[in-house]
């Protein structure tokens, strides 16, 4: 996974920023302006800079741009997939009047596939309404080749279409292949309210989003496949809405929610593009997402005094479900089912504690417990199962998953001096569940930090943590058509021992420049485990630094490298273990850039940043002979360049442009043709290799 990474200024800022829209709700009222000020004298107080305007300003802009690519993969860096001129819309207005009363609109490459947009206005300290919309997109490949077609929910091959007993057989694949995109788009509608009174707050919300697109899927008969571009159609509306009561040292609150997932897809029905064998089906059948609902709410509570602090939450919330039922089979008669639909219903409890207090001079303590549980109080009954939509292999029970968390930590923070402070702790978590190999989980865990200032400029903090997981005896389920092997231990129930160290050193002053360093160590044995998941290594490190050369430039950079080195053994048998496989994965981001400002007459301001990302996996099974697997890489070179010329005291014109040159390969398709799996049809070799390029021109007035 590839992390982008910021300077350290621009990460000092966003996380000023984050910081002040995050902040939970029940500290209002807790803040300098809820100071006791009846006795101050403010007649000489003046703040020569809060100078509040009135009226209407901002900016707005209108650009368009060329995006030159074949491959729609590049449109995750450009945030559009249009092929050739696509026009967008940049604002930023708001107009305040003295009474109070402000009205804003932002946008954001509106236009484009990932635009934003929003529109609120209210009266300051008072009320405020906002509207807004997001795009969200992800864009995976247009290389991606099918003679499937889809209407509805089905998915039908061409009407000259002959089956072959292998895809070598197919007489007509390479004529009826066609070009499928790989790609889904979500839009995000929204609608809120907030009102503040004096002693409370009222908010409410509301938010629909739809989706579309395409993503992959694999139908199979028996010992046949194929690779299917299933359509995806659905929505999702959200409703919200919260109240909260403060007094001095206290805090109250109820919220809730609802929420609605409707699909525009009833099933996915798909032709049989094989000659049907013994006991294979014509057309296969799979259920997609069903429609459901949830319904949640919840009280906070706060109480503050003398040094202590203590949190408190309870919520409940119930899911529930109720689609009709597909037929068991779409080939021939279907077997009874017990019910028409699963009327399906899970209820959750979630409760939190948290105590915060400084008990000495320069020692602090905190507690916290968590507990969770999840009822599924779904009926249970004997359901058909027809395997691949081709034999009856009689019927299964649905499972419950029962499940309650609970979780307890402890910790302290004890600051020797200015320079040096240890924050140490303690966390127990205990998992309780049913229908899994394991009834029970436990796990205890401990960790230390110690923080020391060097100077004024240096600081660097060390971390370590150690947890041991282990639990109740091991058995293997017997509900399921498919046993599990008796030694098998699931990497998610098996017993565990962890370790992790990091290690940071941060410089930072007044002066022009900043740097960190971090390290990290990790280790997983799985030590009771003979088939499964046996040991997980990572270890890395980041390095970034930023330098203000003069008031008008700065440049920064970065490295980031991680390593994971995982190893598997498993058995051909059943039984003990008698092939290994070894996994190293490595990842590399480089960047750098340099902005450059109030150039010619403070006119022009330049932007130049590249940045370098490469990710490669190396599998490799030994049974007897080693067989390692094919190439599993992606590299990738970008350059983000813009320049912004002020053609007068409020016109100005921006020049964007990015390129990228990417590459990557997947040894599960690399260089394959539809047909060379003879039992798998297969969408062909998807891997992108390209260079491309973003050019945009925005012109904006500033109002």
């Amino acid at each position: 996974m590839f992390v982008h990474k910021k300077n350290t200024t621009q990460l000092t800022m966003l996380a000023l920023a984050i910081s002040a829209s995050v902040s939970p709700v029940f500290a209002e009222g807790y803040g300098l302006q809820n100071a006791n000020r009846e006795k101050a004298s403010t007649s000489k107080w003046e703040c020569k800079r809060c100078v509040i305007e009135t009226g209407f300003n901002g900016s707005v802009g209108v650009g368009a741009a060329y995006n030159d690519t074949d491959d729609i993969h590049f449109a995750n860096a450009s945030g559009t997939d249009s092929d050739g001129l696509v026009g967008h819309l940049d604002a930023d207005l708001n107009n305040k009047s003295d009474s109070g009363y402000q009205t804003t609109f932002v946008a954001n490459k509106l236009g484009y596939d990932i635009g934003s947009a929003r529109l609120e206005t209210g009266r300051i300290g008072q009320y405020k309404i906002g509207i807004g919309y997001r795009g969200l997109a992800h864009y995976n490949t247009n290389n991606a080749l099918t003679p499937y077609s889809s209407s509805g929910d089905n998915l039908y091959l061409p009407s000259n279409w002959q089956t072959g007993a292998v895809t070598s057989q197919m007489p007509t694949l390479y004529d009826d292949a066609r070009n499928v995109e790989l790609k889904t788009q979500r839009d995000r509608y929204l609608l809120d309210a907030v009102y503040k009174g004096s002693f409370y707050q009222a908010d409410i919300n509301y938010q629909h989003e739809k989706r579309q697109g395409k993503r992959t899927f694999s139908g199979n008969f028996l010992t046949n496949s194929a690779m299917l571009a299933q359509p995806i159609d659905d929505t999702t509306d959200e409703f919200g809405a919260k109240i909260y009561f403060n007094g001095k040292g206290w805090l109250i609150g109820i919220d809730s929610s609802f929420s609605q997932y409707s699909n525009d897809h009833n099933s996915m029905i798909w032709q049989n593009a094989f000659t049907p064998t013994f006991g294979a089906a014509y057309r296969g059948q799979s259920a997609v997402a069903p429609d459901n609902k949830a319904y949640r709410v919840g009280a906070n509570a706060q109480l503050s005094g003398n040094g202590h602090q203590v949190l408190m939450y309870l919520g409940v919330a119930s899911f529930t479900q109720d689609d009709a039922f597909l037929p068991a089979t779409v080939n021939g008669p279907s077997p009874a089912l017990p019910k028409a639909s699963l009327d399906g219903k899970v209820d959750t409890t979630d409760m939190k504690l948290k105590y915060n207090s400084r008990v000495l001079r320069g020692l602090n303590i905190r507690a916290s417990y968590d507990y969770s549980d999840k009822d599924n109080k779904t009926a249970i009954n004997p359901y058909p199962q027809v395997i691949t939509d081709s034999y009856y292999a009689g019927t299964a029970n649905n499972p419950e998953y029962d499940r309650t968390k609970q979780q307890v930590k402890l910790a302290a923070k004890y600051r020797f001096n200015r320079e040096i402070y240890l924050d140490a702790g303690y966390q127990y978590d205990h998992n309780d569940y049913s229908d899994l190999d394991r009834d029970r989980l436990r796990q205890n865990g401990v960790f230390a930090k110690v923080n020391y200032k060097i100077s004024s400029d240096w600081s660097t903090w060390l971390k370590a943590e150690f947890s041991d997981r282990t639990g109740s005896a091991y058995n293997p389920v017997t509900t399921t058509n498919s046993q599990s092997n008796p030694y098998l231990r699931k990497s998610y129930l098996a017993d565990r021992e962890r370790q992790q160290y990091q290690l940071n050193v941060s410089y930072s002053s007044a002066t022009a420049l900043s740097a960190s360093a971090n390290v990290r160590v990790s280790s997983d044995d799985y030590d009771d485990t003979l088939v499964g998941l046996t040991q997980v290594d990572t270890h890395g490190y980041d390095i970034s630094a930023s330098y203000l050369l003069s008031d008008d430039i700065i440049i920064n950079a970065y490295l980031n490298q991680d390593w994971r080195d995982s190893d598997q053994a498993g058995s051909s048998n059943f039984g003990l273990p008698n092939w290994y496989v070894n996994t190293d994965e490595k990842s590399t981001l480089v960047g750098a850039g340099i902005d450059y400002r109030h150039l010619l007459d403070k006119k022009l301001d330049l932007g130049l940043e590249y940045s370098y990302s490469d990710g490669q996996s190396d599998t490799e099974v030994t049974q007897g002979l080693s067989s390692p697997y094919g190439d599993y890489f992606s590299e990738k070179h970008n350059i983000n360049a813009f320049a912004k010329y002020q053609l007068d005291e409020k016109i100005a014109l921006r020049l964007d442009w990015i390129f990228e040159n990417y590459q990557d390969s997947d040894w599960l398709n690399q260089g394959l043709a539809l047909d060379a799996i003879p039992n798998v049809l297969i969408f062909g070799d998807m891997s992108s290799d390209y260079n491309a390029h973003y050019v945009g021109f925005t012109f904006s007035y500033e109002l």
